[in-house]
């Protein structure tokens, strides 16, 4: 009897480890509150759009691998969180698009940081949000490509918990420079 409790308990762990999740993806919460803009041309009609649920939509459209929404309690392998930056410089007609994204892995610490770009040439009038769900399309695949298929897989679970200490861990720029004397006026 305690053989097959033993072996029933192996293969539950087993089976947690196995179809674990590959990667918990973070957005920061302000894309989700606060609308970024942007004009087609310099005196053009203002074009408002939330990032957060159109990265969320390239995630689940573009990214193969297994992949959801970092949560409390869920494990897996790695945690990359993502801030978005999009500009369209209207002289030149071109969307310009960048991640920077950091990846986490199982002893909670910080991996690896990239800054993913893409571009799109022309322009956006009144189709801006088709545009930039294209250029989030294209930077997730980047990402994919590039980045998350070239991590190894026997990598140790990290706990979707520390998500929240992505947020709140942002550094301070002033940290950085601590000898940094400002000059003084005169």
């Amino acid at each position: 009897m305690k053989k097959l409790h033993y072996s029933l308990w192996a293969l539950l762990l087993l089976s947690t480890n196995l179809f674990g999740q590959d990667f918990q993806y973070y957005i920061y919460e302000r894309y989700y509150k606060h609308h970024e803009s942007m004009r087609s041309t310099p005196y053009g009609d203002l074009q408002i759009y939330l990032q957060g649920p159109m990265i969320e939509r390239a995630i689940k459209k573009n990214l193969k691998s297994n992949a959801i929404k970092c949560k409390a309690g869920i494990s897996s392998k790695y945690i990359f969180s993502i801030q978005p930056q999009v500009f369209y410089n209207p002289s030149s007609t071109t969307l310009h698009g960048e991640f920077n994204v950091k990846i986490f892995t199982s002893k909670n610490f910080l991996q690896d940081s990239h800054l993913i770009k893409a571009e799109r040439q022309g322009r956006i009038n009144q189709k801006a949000n088709f545009y930039i769900n294209e250029i989030y399309d294209k930077l997730i695949i980047k990402l994919s490509k590039e980045i998350l298929n070239k991590l190894p897989k026997n990598n140790g679970n990290i706990n979707g918990d520390f998500c929240t200490i992505i947020e709140t861990n942002q550094p301070n720029e002033n940290n950085k420079k601590r000898d940094y004397k400002r000059p003084i006026q005169a």
